[in-house]
């Protein structure tokens, strides 16, 4: 079993296509397919189900995958702990960022600009497990104890509006009176949609939900659209604001709580990551 072939079967295995991964290591898809092959053969089982114009990872295929993940994973921790004996922070860290994902990607490229040595491995929805992860910004609850807590940024959620929608005369509003409008929202695999979704039931209102994405960006066109209303983090959202959209304070005052929880396995590289956040954080 080669570097190699693991290496191909692991983007393979993630796209699906055999020719996107020769595309993405710029080399011929049969070394690909034979490479995968030759790997198949070495295990005894395949990996993928094959079809005419269709590959797809079967059952044996997605254990095998999480197997090589754990190898990557752990020969990226050993390159950290290598650079955190020499002094010199480098390596990779692999994060999850649930949401402020706006603010992270400042942080983020802060971040590398003074230490250039060091690589993110960003993911945005976790399709793995936790414990594959160096850090994860969210506001759900970790109990893991694989994980330190830290508190990264409390932000008030209010209600944006067009400034053509009569309830946008007001200053603050009720969720109880919000069963008539149409809501703009994320798809429920996100944090702010699970936010808006215990809010309603909070207020016995089943929202008539006309538009879901994933992307905050398009919310805030179609904000700007008068399409409907949403929900809106005032600190992770700042840049989407826009002179014909208000914000209307909800029940007083409701508010997301989002953690930083970093590994108690974790490298140098991520420590200083951690403090860096921190201090960036204190800027907001």
């Amino acid at each position: 079993m080669e570097f190699l072939q693991l290496t191909y079967f692991q983007h393979a295995a993630r796209t699906e296509n055999f020719s996107h991964t020769a595309t993405h290591f710029r080399v011929p898809p049969s070394s690909v397919s034979s490479s995968i092959k030759k790997l198949e053969d070495e295990l005894e089982t395949k990996l993928f189900d094959r079809s005419a114009n269709r590959l797809i990872l079967n059952e044996n295929g997605k254990r095998f995958l999480k197997s090589v993940d754990n190898i990557f994973s752990e020969l990226d921790r050993a390159k950290n702990d290598i650079s955190d004996m020499s002094g010199k922070p480098s390596g990779k860290i692999h994060l999850l960022i649930n949401n402020n994902r706006m603010t992270m990607t400042g942080i983020i490229a802060d971040f590398r600009n003074k230490y250039p040595d060091i690589s993110f491995i960003l993911d945005f929805d976790g399709d793995k497990a936790y414990t594959d992860y160096d850090m994860i910004i969210t506001d759900e609850t970790i109990t893991s104890n694989a994980f330190e807590s830290f508190d990264f940024i409390s932000e008030e959620v209010m209600l944006a509006v067009h400034k053509t929608n009569p309830i946008s005369e007001r200053d603050e509003i009720t969720m109880s009176e919000l069963e008539n409008e149409k809501f703009i929202c994320l798809h429920k695999n996100y944090s702010l949609r699970t936010f808006t979704d215990i809010l309603c039931r909070s207020a016995c209102i089943s929202p008539d939900i006309v538009i879901e994405c994933d992307d905050p960006q398009c919310i805030r066109d179609y904000l700007i659209m008068g399409m409907g209303v949403s929900l809106f983090p005032t600190v992770s959202w700042q840049r989407q604001t826009h002179p014909s959209i208000k914000l209307l304070r909800v029940d007083g005052g409701v508010y997301r709580n989002s953690k930083i929880y970093i590994s108690r396995k974790s490298s140098l590289s991520t420590r200083i990551f951690l403090e860096h956040i921190k201090n960036s954080t204190s800027l907001l």
